[in-house]
């Protein structure tokens, strides 16, 4: 009984151990409890240090659901903790941006403008690759009214009717509601660039190099449009180094050419600024860049974007980027006003944005494809490669020929011979065939391909190309 109640006495602390005890080794003091104060200091410690761990894990949460959005396609790797609770590491989201040019001159200041270029530039931070797909200025499009309906109008005058109707959110925002709308697509970012801010920008890079594919000549362009001031322009086939002003003129010239060529100029002028801010190592300064050069260019990106931005950019190879124009799915026509416009079909706008947002698995595979005419219809192969073009094959990867044997074939057949079946089945579903065209390259099948390509498309008497450029009802008046 009485070791009972001594032991209660040491467990309440009311008997230390200030003695040597029995067992104690007189070597080492016998063990005291901590005081009071020191407990609670210890308790203070324990829960500073997980409300520490715990505000820590908090951030590291935090983090990771803000990383997509300042540096998409860079997110933040936390190896086991990829999995815990609460860490997002869903990968970023694909962006679109509509960039668009200004038809703008200095004397103008900031009232609305036409929109003298057009093209949304889409991005997969998951598989770093890109496209680019131009919008022709004549576009006849339906244009929102902001009550609910629409009315049609050329897609390059919504920027200034915007303005001009007291839009909601104004031009910038009819703009973007005409493309999400015609299109079919989301627009995340948008940025406007006026002529002078376009000058600017190349003159800042140490102007670019565009591959000139054939001969242009502008005897009466104009900057200003002004009356007898003229900068006539004079681009002979080859690689041609370009100032910002040569540059603007190249683009927007269109004296000797039609809209789609104008998109293709356009677009080779983009992949000259792209190829020339890697080669300068441009992107390695780019807030600096951006500090400098903001003012040109009118964006709802803010300045915490721009350095992931500028990363994910550097991470696409432009062999990675792909180029398409709407200009294959529309048709010339002239309004009852007169106007001179371009119709388009609904089902061809849509094959060409679904190519551009669907497809970039073809550029992973890098095939390479030779187009066999085996039946009696002239010119069938070199209509079936620009119909893959258009939607968005590389045209260096396509090539044209006969059968060796000049055979003509019922059916049409497509042969892999180097295990590219993902592309060999795209190339089917666009020429409407089924999967069962497609099949496996056999020993028996050596003779067919004259070139050394992937895959062999052996045009047979049942091909019928799809059409791009047709309208969906009769439009004449």
């Amino acid at each position: 009984m009485v070791h009972a109640c001594l032991l209660d006495r040491i467990a309440r602390h009311e008997i230390g151990f200030n003695s040597v005890s029995r067992n104690a080794s007189p070597l080492r003091p016998a063990y005291s409890p901590p005081s009071a104060g020191l407990r609670q200091r210890l308790l203070l410690a324990i829960v500073a240090l997980l409300f520490a761990v715990g505000a820590g894990y908090g951030a590291l949460v935090l983090a990771t659901h803000v990383d997509n959005f300042i540096l998409p396609g860079n997110e933040l790797s936390f190896g086991w903790l990829r999995n815990a609770p609460g860490i997002d590491n869903t990968p970023a989201e694909r962006m679109n941006f509509l960039v668009m040019g200004l038809d703008r001159r200095p004397a103008e200041g900031e009232i609305a403008s036409r929109t003298d270029t057009m093209f949304v530039l889409t991005v997969d931070p998951k598989t770093k690759t890109a496209g680019i797909l131009g919008i022709p200025r004549d576009w006849w499009v339906e244009i929102p009214d902001g009550d609910g309906g629409y009315y049609e109008e050329r897609i390059n005058a919504s920027y200034v009717l915007g303005d001009f109707y007291d839009y909601k959110g104004g031009g910038k925002q009819l703009v973007i509601d005409t493309v999400e709308h015609n299109l079919g697509i989301n627009i995340d970012h948008y940025i406007f660039i006026d002529f002078e801010g376009f000058k600017e920008i190349i003159d800042a890079l140490g102007g670019i190099d565009v591959d000139v594919p054939d001969y242009l000549y502008d005897p009466y362009y104009s900057d200003t449009e002004l009356p007898g001031d003229y900068f006539p322009l004079d681009f002979e086939p080859g690689l041609q180094h370009m100032d910002g002003r040569l540059a603007l003129g190249y683009a927007r010239s269109r004296n000797t050419s039609n809209d789609f060529d104008r998109i293709q100029r356009q677009q080779r002028v983009t992949f000259a600024v792209m190829d020339k801010a890697l080669s300068i190592n441009a992107l390695d300064n780019a807030l600096d860049l951006w500090n400098k050069y903001k003012h040109t260019v009118d964006t709802d990106i803010n300045d915490a974007q721009m350095p992931g931005l500028a990363i994910l950019a550097a991470k696409i190879p432009p062999e990675r980027i792909i180029a398409l124009s709407l200009g294959p799915a529309m048709s010339p026509w002239t309004t009852s006003e007169g106007a001179a416009v371009l119709l388009s079909s609904e089902a061809a706008i849509q094959r060409i944005v679904q190519s551009l947002f669907t497809d970039q698995k073809l550029l992973e595979e890098k095939a390479t494809v030779e187009i066999q005419n085996g039946t009696y219809v002239d010119g069938l192969a070199a209509s079936t490669l620009q119909f893959l073009a258009n939607l968005g094959f590389p045209k260096a990867s396509l090539l044209t020929s006969v059968p060796p044997d000049g055979s003509i074939y019922d059916e049409t057949v497509i042969i892999d011979y180097s295990g590219k079946q993902y592309t060999a089945q795209k190339i089917a579903a666009w020429l409407e065939l089924p999967p069962e065209s497609v099949r496996v390259a056999t020993a028996a099948d050596s003779g067919y391909r004259t070139t050394d390509a992937n895959i062999v498309i052996l045009l047979g008497a049942d091909a019928k190309i799809p059409s791009l450029d047709f309208l969906d009802e009769d439009t004449t008046e």
